[in-house]
């Protein structure tokens, strides 16, 4: 692959005097401070669904080949290795190419959107998450790993270097529980068990009666903190 490079080292892109605020979610990849909302991945449905499947045929003939290799020594003769199985090997190399085939779309998902997102924008402010301790949630693990935040805040990141935009990273404290409107903080909500807090989607607030989605009110708040630390 042949590709020409700009050897200059301004690679600004044209300002657009706009600013964005970005709340990373479960249910949405992404929600943005002007309503906008990017729904998680569903292309890769066929992809997992078939690699389910090459999974279970792997894991069986994984199982034949060892009863394989126990007879044999069970009969004195020298013991086969699973690389001797062609049908096993042939279940791990597929199954493989379905797992790499995922990763790569979800990678240029991803390339997407945080290109769109720099080349529209000025300022991004985001969350500053701690993934790693949120993992720790067995409930919301595979969730979270799935939505990518660390691998999107990073490209965001390297990218407004690369072409002159900014972004800031603030505290995710009370982002969703407080009016974007008045600036009150709900602490009905304090009450909540985490699982019955992640229930909630819509509220109204008691203080103007604005009624608020949740995740854009997020985002309309960490746009706020992102401007106010300016």
């Amino acid at each position: 692959v042949l590709c020409e490079q700009d050897k200059s080292d301004n690679q600004a892109l044209p300002k657009t005097h706009n600013s964005v605020g970005i709340d990373l979610g479960l249910t949405d990849l992404a929600i943005l401070s002007n309503g906008i909302k990017y729904p998680k991945s569903t292309y890769d449905r066929d992809l997992k669904a078939n690699l389910r499947i090459w999974e279970r045929k792997m894991s069986r003939r994984q199982r034949n080949a060892l009863k394989e290799i126990a007879f044999d020594r069970k009969d004195g003769l020298e013991p086969r290795e699973l690389k001797d199985f062609p049908r096993y090997q042939q279940a791990r190399k597929t199954v493989a190419k379905y797992k790499a085939k995922i990763a790569n779309r979800r990678k240029d998902r991803l390339q997407k959107l945080t290109t769109s997102i720099v080349k529209n924008h000025d300022i991004i402010v985001v969350e500053d998450l701690r993934t790693s301790n949120m993992l720790k949630n067995h409930k919301l693990a595979k969730s979270i790993s799935n939505a990518s935040w660390y691998e999107f805040v990073r490209e965001l990141e390297y990218k407004c270097n690369w072409y002159g935009k900014q972004l800031i990273k603030v505290a995710p404290q009370n982002t969703s529980r407080r009016c974007s409107n008045c600036g009150m903080l709900n602490k009905e909500f304090s009450k909540l068990t985490q699982n019955e807090w992640m229930k909630v989607r819509q509220w109204d607030c008691p203080n103007c009666g604005t009624h608020l989605d949740r995740d854009t009110n997020a985002s309309i708040n960490i746009l706020n903190k992102g401007l106010a630390s300016l």
